[in-house]
């Protein structure tokens, strides 16, 4: 009995020991349990050949190899690896130990200066922290360049920073260079649209930016977004341990992102298609169509639809003029199959506008079987109506905000034949429940022949309830569809917790689009269209952070017009309204009445450079209340 627990005890100490002593033997490349988290990235301990080295061999047996303080892993190497200048083939990288080997797939150039960016590829392997921004250089030559030149990507349109998007700079460019030609030098932008050329020669570039969605070191045009600068660039700037351009920051790494130098801004926007032709057409209804182009700015000289009037139909283009929808005003049911004979001018085999013939055949829509009609009303439930056939649904939008610079707005899905706007009641309630016909305006939108506006003679009062009763059958459409009895109430805010801007907008020499947006730049609370000095007003704001955008609409269209690359065209200029301290966010708390001052002429002049200024990222202005 007392061996047998003499065994036992001796099986469990060695059982233990052996568990002890693996343990303490395995893992030998992973982190400690316990203890405070790794946040180091690795730190590079030697490179062969030396970083800046000169006279390195252009074979493509040659490699260089990084050796790290510890094992790392590779993020999404094809995409963050980026030499420079670019080579057809693209590097190979194969790690060893703690060692990264990069390999070339071609010769290197003779008498040339080389950099690896490597962007946020390099992490170490536990953890993943990332070893940011790290660059190696070499030259192929007896010298390394050393001049550098920085700058930043912006959106044309929200003039935000673009991250990712390929810069690259032309030593002998031709018109097309940058669809046809690998660049001399290359680099990426960071998440501060941030770019920073290395070891550049003090010759004449010219410089090109584009948004590389196929990682092919060339631009597509039509599919990516693209940016120039109008003159060529001279670096100046001699590339030394003191320069912040060099340094490697955190991206969340806000004051000193923010800090860093730029010599020039480029503005990135997506060139329209040149080659006009039939892209896409379809019938949408029984009555209506559209024919959507190639190219904006289309010019048809003919246009019919067999067995109809040209008096019956109702053509639109849109704004840019690439897109025509049209209805057919006939009270008859039109066949299946409509054919449609047009006449266009047409890009032909050689890049030029000549006249083409196009028949296209128009099929109507399947309409619902009755099994399907049925199923959808009983999904309704029993206590829904079913709904009429010849039912006329439109859109009526009334935002209390809004109203009384937009009216009401009517937007109906095909043209009305008959609109009986004289039996619209339209009444006014004060607080006090005293209530008045008021006199309106019912018109129909220039650009959009679905479209209608009601507005009051007189200005909406804050305040004061807006009723508006709009009978059965008041519009009938092309189909014959009536509408059913509508009401809408709407009363403008009086929350004292809202707050007004005014703007005073002097030296106006043109035609701008003037917008209050959010801080992101993608909602637009309100916009005005000026071509004098004028004094904007923008009620009812909620606190929050604003930007103040201005567009110069040089040809009077109401759009912002992308640039044409091969014609060295710009995008039309925006630029943010900017306080003191180059601030362009606007700070509103509650229960303000603001004023600001815009001149647009000192805004525009020169086009000089967008500072670099990131929502939610900069220091803002605050504004005194008036």
């Amino acid at each position: 009995m007392i061996k047998k627990h003499i065994c036992t005890i001796l099986l469990a100490a060695f059982a233990a020991f052996y568990c002890l002593h693996n343990s303490s033997c395995a893992n030998t490349h992973g982190s400690p349990t316990g203890g405070p988290k790794d946040t180091i990235p690795p730190v590079i301990v030697a490179t062969v050949p030396d970083s800046n080295a000169t006279m390195v061999s252009t074979d493509t047996k040659s490699s260089i190899t990084i050796t790290f303080n510890e094992y790392i892993q590779l993020k999404d190497a094809n995409r963050n690896i980026l030499l420079s200048p670019p080579q057809k083939k693209r590097v190979k990288t194969r790690l060893r130990g703690k060692s990264l080997i990069v390999s070339f797939e071609e010769p290197l150039d003779s008498n040339r200066t080389y950099t690896l960016y490597f962007g946020s590829a390099l992490a170490d392997n536990n953890e993943g922290n990332v070893l940011q921004d790290y660059a190696y250089s070499f030259s192929t030559g007896k010298t390394l360049d050393s001049l550098l030149y920085s700058g930043t990507v912006l959106d044309y349109s929200s003039l935000l920073p673009l991250e990712g998007v390929t810069v690259a700079l032309y030593l002998n460019p031709k018109d097309s260079s940058v669809m046809t030609q690998l660049p001399d030098a290359i680099t990426r932008s960071d998440k501060w649209g941030y770019f920073c050329f290395r070891n550049l020669k003090g010759c004449r570039y010219t410089l090109y930016a584009f948004k590389d969605e196929n990682n092919n070191n060339l631009y597509d045009p039509g599919v990516e977004d693209v940016g120039f600068l109008d003159s060529a660039i001279i670096p100046t700037i001699v590339m030394d341990s003191t320069r912040t351009q060099l340094a490697r920051y955190s991206p969340e790494d806000t004051l000193n992102c923010m800090a860093r130098p730029i010599e020039s801004s480029i503005y990135l926007f997506r060139e329209k298609n040149g080659t006009q032709y039939i892209r896409e057409y379809k019938r949408t209804s029984n009555k209506g169509a559209y024919i959507k182009f190639g190219a904006m700015d289309a010019v048809i000289d003919s246009f019919s639809v067999t067995g109809i009037r040209n008096d019956q139909i109702i053509k639109q283009f849109n704004q840019l003029n690439d897109s025509l929808s049209f209805w057919i005003n006939d009270p008859r049911k039109l066949p299946d199959t409509l054919t449609l004979g047009i006449k266009y001018m047409k890009t032909d085999s050689l890049g030029n506008l000549a006249p083409a013939t196009e028949e296209l055949k128009l099929i109507a829509p399947k309409e619902k079987k009755e099994t399907e009609i049925e199923t959808n009303e009983k999904r309704k439930g029993p206590d829904k109506k079913k709904q009429r056939e010849d039912l006329l649904e439109f859109k009526l939008e009334a935002d209390p905000k809004l109203i009384e610079q937009t009216g009401y707005i009517f937007t109906f899905n095909e043209p009305l034949v008959e609109c009986n706007s004289d039996s619209i009641i339209f009444t006014m309630s004060t607080p006090r429940k005293v209530v008045t016909d008021e006199q309106f305006k019912f018109e129909q939108d220039s650009a959009n022949v679905n479209r209608y506006y009601l507005r009051p003679v007189t200005e909406f009062k804050t305040g004061n309830e807006y009723s508006l009763l709009i009978p059965r059958a008041t519009f009938r459409d092309i189909n014959g569809f009536t509408n059913d009895t509508i009401e809408n109430k709407v009363t403008l805010p009086t929350d004292d917790r809202l707050s007004t801007l005014n703007l005073d907008v002097t030296n106006v020499d043109g035609r701008y689009i003037v917008e209050l947006v959010n801080e992101t730049r993608d909602k637009v609370f309100r916009q005005f269209i000026i071509k004098r000095d004028s004094l904007l007003h923008f009620p009812y704001l909620d606190a929050g952070r604003y930007s103040i955008r201005i567009t110069q609409d040089k040809n009077n269209n109401g759009l912002l017009d992308p640039g044409i690359v091969l014609k060295r065209v710009q995008p039309e200029m925006v630029r943010l309204y900017k306080m003191a301290g180059n601030s362009v966010v606007l700070e509103i708390g509650e229960k303000m009445d603001l004023e600001q001052e815009v001149d647009i002429a000192g805004l525009f002049k020169d086009k000089e450079e967008e500072s670099v200024e990131i929502a939610g990222e900069n220091e803002n202005e605050t504004v005194e209340e008036k």
